[in-house]
């Protein structure tokens, strides 16, 4: 067989999601001429010039530079973290309320109703615990540590770009995701993302670090998956994409080490996963461990047509509260039923409006930058004064980051064979908003799949690297 036909299914996954990225920019763009935005663009663009003629005279060591991104990000992260007075909301206090009753010795919190539907919440509340064990219960010291992850997850962007690209387009995007808005957003939220987003991408970078043992690092790839799956549970989402993946690799190469290689990481999560879980029971802190006893509800609201797949009050008060469990997942599999026995023109309809939602729409600054006020998140007037230029500058960049995402796909597909990296990087996203055309949507939930749009990226930067001839000469490419 022809490495040609070997290599179909490969390109097949990269066209489909050529096609959807070009969807998205279509929805985007309607979504900024809709709301003024493209003005914002002036100032957006000088921005990116600029970092694209850093990134490239910048001479420094891939280890030093590595070094240096991480400083940035934990230094400009931190100013925001201990600027913003910010307060934990709805899950967040949630999880900061239960950790400090945990770190005194009180555990009553995991037998208590929220806990025992979602017992897989008990990960953030032992992490934040644990933290507490270390600086005390301030929201300072967990802001902060929360800061030292998501400059790992910025570091990690620049190792796994230069896995799919080379050095050059990895510290331009590096840089880039150093300045983008949105992860500032997030910075003072007391949000389980923050960890798990630095654990996943480390989980993918192993997969991808050759210079290691392949057995070693499938198994490495596998427990850094579920420490971070233990806190926000989108293992199974990452693990979907490794095993695509996987079999298209092993149908190319004809060889079975890639499956083999999956085969052991998935095998490394689950013991993991178990054990984890177990040690929750055991600790007594839940007696149902990590697992998830309600998995229909994020279906539930994700085919809710009314609500357009965004959190629905009505669906928590009538189907959540329901305290007998059996009963609960009963009437949510006939709501579930009945929300897909819908017409195929309005199952289209809210597919397409959850996609408007989830990836074009504005993102939030309330998490953040929102007073508390009765148990509810008020912009102040200074915020009422900034916020929509602040999302609008945020909305350009997001949309050049997915342009550059869109040129390095349709790049990958002008080559006669497919990177194993890049092959990898869209597997995953791919599943990841296949995942969420059926389950509840927020524009936060945006925050990994974007740190994979950025390292995709990396390879539409190649097209803007030609202009310096000490690139072409070092990577043979023709301006």
């Amino acid at each position: 067989m022809k490495l040609k036909n070997r290599d179909a299914l490969n390109k097949t996954i990269i066209i489909l999601l050529t096609a959807f990225t070009a969807y998205l920019l279509y929805l985007n763009f309607l979504y900024s001429v809709y709301n003024n935005a493209f003005i914002f663009a002036l100032m957006v663009i000088p921005a990116v010039l600029i970092v694209y003629l850093v990134s490239y005279k910048i001479n420094i060591s891939p280890l030093v530079f590595f070094v240096v991104i991480f400083l940035l990000a934990f230094a400009a992260k931190g100013l925001v973290a201990i600027t913003s007075d910010a307060l934990p909301i709805s899950d967040f206090n949630t999880f900061y309320n239960c950790a400090v009753k945990l770190n005194s010795g009180d555990k009553s919190f995991g037998h208590g109703f929220y806990f025992k539907s979602f017992p897989y919440q008990t990960g953030p509340v032992i992490y934040y615990a644990m933290i507490m064990k270390l600086f005390g219960t301030g929201l300072l010291p967990l802001k902060l540590v929360n800061c030292f992850f998501m400059a790992g997850s910025n570091s990690l962007i620049y190792l796994i770009a230069r896995k799919i690209s080379n050095d050059y387009t990895a510290r331009f995007v590096a840089l880039l995701y150093l300045l983008y808005p949105a992860p500032y957003f997030l910075t003072p939220v007391l949000t389980n993302q923050h960890f798990a987003a630095c654990m996943f991408m480390l989980s993918i970078y192993l997969l991808l670090e050759t210079r290691i043992n392949f057995a070693i690092r499938s198994v490495a790839s596998g427990i850094f998956l579920s420490f971070g799956d233990a806190v926000r549970p989108l293992g199974v989402v990452i693990l979907g994409g490794v095993v695509i993946w996987a079999v298209t690799q092993s149908i190319r190469e004809k060889k079975l080490i890639r499956i083999v290689a999956a085969v052991v990481m998935i095998a490394a999560y689950f013991l993991m996963s178990f054990t984890f879980s177990s040690i929750v029971k055991k600790a007594d802190i839940n007696p149902e461990g990590l697992s998830n006893n309600y998995p229909l509800w994020k279906f539930v609201v994700g085919f809710n047509y009314e609500t357009k797949g965004s959190f629905s009050y009505p669906d928590q008060y009538k189907i959540f509260y329901i305290q007998d469990f059996k009963q609960r997942n009963e009437v949510s599999k006939k709501v579930i039923k009945e929300r897909i026995s819908i017409s195929p023109g309005k199952m289209l309809d809210l597919i397409n409006t959850k996609q408007e939602i989830m990836w074009s729409y504005f993102d939030t600054m309330k998490w953040g930058f929102y007073n508390k006020e009765n148990n509810t998140l008020v912009a102040s007037e200074t915020m009422k004064k900034y916020e929509l230029p602040i999302l609008k500058i945020e909305k350009m960049y997001y949309v050049l980051v997915f342009i550059l995402m869109l040129a390095g796909l349709c790049l990958t597909l002008t080559r006669k064979k497919t990177g194993t990296g890049i092959m990898l990087i869209a597997s995953i996203i791919c599943c990841y908003f296949a995942a969420h055309a059926l389950i509840e949507i927020q524009v936060r939930y945006r925050y990994f799949a974007m740190m994979l749009v950025f390292v995709l990226a990396a390879k539409g930067s190649e097209l803007l690297m030609t202009g310096f001839y000490e690139y072409r000469k070092k990577y043979r490419l023709s301006a």
